[in-house]
């Protein structure tokens, strides 16, 4: 026999191309593998909720910062970092029963869904009224208007941006197809920024020349929120596949929840790396008057030209959100993060030890300036994280039977950024020992030598802090083991598990005795062959470590799989909530 029967031909470019219309329309409906669960239509879907969640997102955190604030408001430079950070401690007290409310949560469109839709339009009010910014006010006034109005609208901002970002995790149980399609996502999540700051800038130009710099802000405030709402809606048509099980449908304590996380080593090194590096990105903060004094002679063209070339700083991320499939197949989650670390250092170690006043005004500072920052900022950390935090949270079950993500979330993000905030503070008194007040540089045309003088001497210190913190946060990262070899045994583990309790039997019928819906294909012979190996290896070989058969549900239970810690058993039975009625049978 000759070997053109033995082994096929590959398909040519050609035929690839001619098969490419018929693959899409097949994606659109079904997963392309068998081992996947994701269709087109959800990936879009998720893709163009989480623009939507950047949409607004994007506008409260570039304008409720810690030195924002002080500059928009006209209020003393203390006040934005006390802000920011009595919303960090306020959202550390609510997120822990934030976290047992989700983790207690069972309906039919799953755990994430009902707060994110009930949370957006909530924090979209919140966002317009935060960028409104009454005028005519006093300065007392002010200062009141800023604390009433900032620290709800922070709060919400790190609820609802925090929950949504446990999303990736539940999607898909498959941890490269988490990542597969959250990497593009993440184009889409750091794509709206990008775009808002290229906008807002020429506008922003603009009234400022009329005297009204404040009437950008309300504008994009409303369009922004408004816009967001719209594509947060997307979100129906996803769902929640998560891994169900008996114990993880019990209810869940505080200090029960909080007692269990802490026994997390890798999540509480990765909090710690966090925390150290919590400073990096300091300079950012005051990025964008940095650039109105420095990109040009005149603060009009300074502030245009640096709003032109945040779409070059703010697409740092680009090559990093395309690459992370395959980083993610190539390296450990720790190699990546310290590389991006070590990037984040040198950037701006360079501009601390040359210092920005060695750094001619104008064009070569625009490019200098955007050339060391986009190295600093050539990172994916935004994407990566929530997929670390779903591998963390897969040690949580093997641990303690539980998944936890929303205690879990509570140290990766709410904890942070207590300490960031405290940070902030601490710069902020920074800022008034050196005469840096960023209310001097708003809605101005020029400014005098000695202010210009006073914010270099500022960004060169700030420089040095975002390095120093880069570097600590890298060094953190050596002590990080949960490697991709350790998270691979924990799944067939949690699969093995499964099995032994003969879970995998019921992996042919959706949950809850639900038929499903006529004219859905089922691929009934693949699930015959996954209802028979089930039942095989849990008869004759309890402790097998067969493939997990999943099962897809109309009625989501929660966010994760649970390990009872009585037996080491799990059921690690997908359940799928669909808001749309129906099951796909992604399997």
């Amino acid at each position: 026999m000759g070997t053109d029967e033995q082994q096929p031909k590959k398909a040519s470019v050609g035929e690839k191309i001619k098969q490419l219309p018929s693959l899409i329309k097949r994606f659109w409906k079904e997963p392309l593998r068998n081992d996947r669960y994701l269709n087109l239509k959800e990936v879009l879907s998720l893709g163009g909720s989480a623009m939507g969640v950047s949409t607004i997102v994007c506008i409260v955190s570039s304008l409720l910062t810690a030195s924002q604030i002080s500059e928009v408001y006209g209020i003393d430079v203390i006040h934005g970092p006390y802000i920011c950070l009595a919303a960090s401690l306020l959202g550390l007290i609510i997120q822990p029963f934030f976290s047992k409310l989700l983790q207690n949560t069972h309906t039919r469109f799953g755990r994430y869904k009902p707060y994110i839709f009930l949370m957006a339009p909530i924090f979209a009010g919140l966002a317009i009224a935060a960028t409104w910014q009454p005028q005519n006010l006093d300065e007392n006034a002010r200062v009141i208007y800023a604390y009433c109005i900032c620290i709800p609208t922070l709060v919400m901002w790190n609820l609802f941006n925090n929950t949504f970002q446990m999303m990736p995790g539940v999607v898909t149980p498959n941890q490269q197809e988490r990542t597969d399609a959250w990497a593009p996502i993440g184009l889409l999540v750091g794509f709206a920024p990008t775009i808002m700051n290229v906008i807002i800038g020429p506008i922003r130009s603009h009234f400022l020349s009329l005297g009204q710099e404040y009437m950008a802000y309300r504008y994009m405030g409303l369009i922004c929120s408004v816009v967001g709402i719209l594509l947060v809606m997307l979100l129906v048509k996803v769902k929640e596949r998560v891994i169900i099980t008996n114990s993880n449908n019990e209810n869940v304590g505080v200090i029960e929840g909080l007692k269990m996380v802490l026994k997390n080593k890798p999540l509480i090194i990765f909090t710690l790396a966090l925390i150290l590096g919590c400073m990096r990105s300091t300079i950012e903060i005051d990025a964008q008057i940095m650039g109105k004094l420095r990109y040009a002679t005149d603060i009009e063209t300074g502030l245009t030209v640096f709003s032109s070339l945040t779409l070059i700083t703010g697409f740092a991320v680009t090559p990093n959100m395309i690459l992370l499939p395959l980083l993610t197949r190539k390296f450990n989650n720790r190699t990546i993060v310290m590389f991006w670390s070590f990037l984040n250092f040198l950037g701006y170690i360079i501009l601390a030890v040359v210092g920005v006043q060695n750094i001619p005004q104008g064009t070569v500072s625009a490019v200098v300036l955007t050339l060391l920052r986009y190295i600093a900022l050539f990172n994916g950390i935004t994407s990566l994280q929530p997929l670390m935090l779903s591998e963390i949270s897969d040690y949580q079950q093997v641990m303690t039977g539980k998944r936890l993500e929303g205690f879990i979330q509570m140290f990766a993000y709410t904890l942070v950024l207590v300490f960031t905030n405290i940070g902030y503070v601490v710069m902020a008194y920074v800022k008034q020992a050196m005469g840096y007040q960023p209310a001097n540089y708003f809605n101005v045309t020029t400014v005098s030598d000695e202010l210009m003088n006073t914010a270099i001497n500022y960004y060169n210190v700030a420089f040095y802090v975002s390095a120093i913190s880069a570097a600590l946060m890298c060094l953190m990262m050596l002590f990080y083991k949960l490697d991709k070899k350790k998270h691979a045994e924990i799944v067939e583990e949690l699969r093995r598990r499964s099995l032994a309790e003969g879970h995998g039997e019921l992996a042919i019928e959706p949950a809850g005795n639900e038929e499903v819906p006529a004219g859905v294909d089922t691929d009934a012979g693949e699930y015959q062959q996954e209802m028979m190996l089930a039942a095989n290896v849990s008869k004759e070989n309890p402790a097998g470590g067969a493939d997990n058969p999943f099962e897809e549900s109309g009625a989501a239970a929660d966010g994760g799989t649970d390990v009872p810690e009585s037996d080491g058993g799990t059921d690690n039975t997908a359940e799928e909530s669909s808001s749309e009625g129906e099951d796909t049978g992604n399997n």
